[in-house]
């Protein structure tokens, strides 16, 4: 044990609709404490601030803030993991109130350069204060999967899979309309934040496309679902994240979308994909099941997933980050 005592907090509504964030969560706590840190997650089971060396917040939401500022008033460092990721400007007022909440952290926490550079572009921040810690992936996707499980839930068999919320930003309308073209089946995991346009995804569907709810972080019922896919397509506006380095640590084809953050993590070792052409997608898609470098793409992007992202491998570098600059 390292003797450190670190509390994860995020803001007060973060969990009204499960998504990831709360799998970030479960991980981070989980490699923390498997790397010698004792980890709470702030709620009925935490201890008072004045138990802990120091904090790490996820997020720069508004509602977050009253916990930031009871941290300070116990002098607890914290260490910020912004969680953020601009398609658009922030409007000046954003800005400046997220400013104020960097002046009052120890370090922001990011995740790649490209998340770094995407917050960066709009917060100045003083470069001492800025790390990076690549994004973990809990080793319990590196064992083997039930594949029974998913039968008890769907009865999906060659399938294409996209995990997270839906949303118009992760751009499933366009997957669906890409997978009616194919006559390919299809699972949804991950429940609805805007009900509308998931009404909108539900209604163009074809029979064969599955709508699961949320289902558990790092869950034995999510490692089968991923096992059971033909491939794994995140078409998202912004970066697919967690999900993604996930199924392929489980070595599932991957069909992204472009951007700094997929070439920063897979490199060529997916199949890249246009977020507005339906026909470009479904292009990809099928591309991503035939291709004759298939399998040697899929080892390779579980290769280069395995030795950046696995738990074993960031939980130390995250303990001996926080034992270094809490001292």
């Amino acid at each position: 044990m390292t003797g450190l005592k670190f509390l994860l907090t995020t803001y007060s509504t973060a969990f009204t609709v499960s998504g990831g964030g709360e799998s970030e969560l479960v991980q981070v706590a989980e490699i923390m404490k498997a790397s010698g840190v004792h980890t709470d997650i702030y709620g009925i089971g935490s201890r008072p601030l004045s138990f802990y060396d120091g904090i790490i917040h996820f997020s720069v939401h508004a509602d977050g803030e009253a916990i930031l500022r009871e941290a300070k008033l116990k002098h607890k460092p914290v260490f910020l993991w912004p969680n953020v990721w601009w398609t658009d400007a922030p409007t000046a007022n954003e800005v400046a109130r997220i400013v104020e909440i960097t002046r009052g952290v120890h370090k922001l926490l990011f995740k790649s350069q490209a998340e770094l550079a995407n917050f960066t572009q709009y917060v100045s921040v003083p470069e001492d204060k800025l790390l990076v810690i690549p994004t973990c992936v809990s080793d319990r996707f590196l064992a083997p999967a039930d594949n029974d499980l998913l039968s008890t839930i769907c009865n999906a068999t060659n399938f294409a899979l996209c995990l997270g919320l839906i949303e118009p930003i992760k751009n499933q309308l366009q997957l669906i309309r890409a997978l009616n073209e194919l006559k390919l089946e299809g699972v949804f995991v991950g429940g609805a934040r805007d009900e509308e346009y998931y009404r909108q995804c539900v209604n163009e569907a074809h029979p064969g496309i599955t709508f699961l709810p949320f289902v558990q972080p790092c869950s034995a019922l999510l490692r089968s679902i991923i096992s059971n896919c033909a491939v794994i397509v995140e078409a998202s506006i912004d970066p697919p994240g967690r999900s993604s380095l996930e199924g392929a640590i489980m070595r599932k084809p991957l069909v992204i979308g472009d951007g700094p953050w997929q070439s920063e993590h897979f490199a060529d070792g997916v199949w890249y994909a246009p977020t507005d052409s339906v026909q470009g997608l479904a292009k990809a898609i099928e591309g991503a099941m035939t291709d004759a470098d298939r399998e040697s793409k899929i080892l390779q992007t579980y290769e280069r997933v395995l030795d950046r992202h696995s738990a074993s491998t960031i939980g130390p570098q995250l303990a001996e980050m926080l034992a270094r600059e809490s001292i």
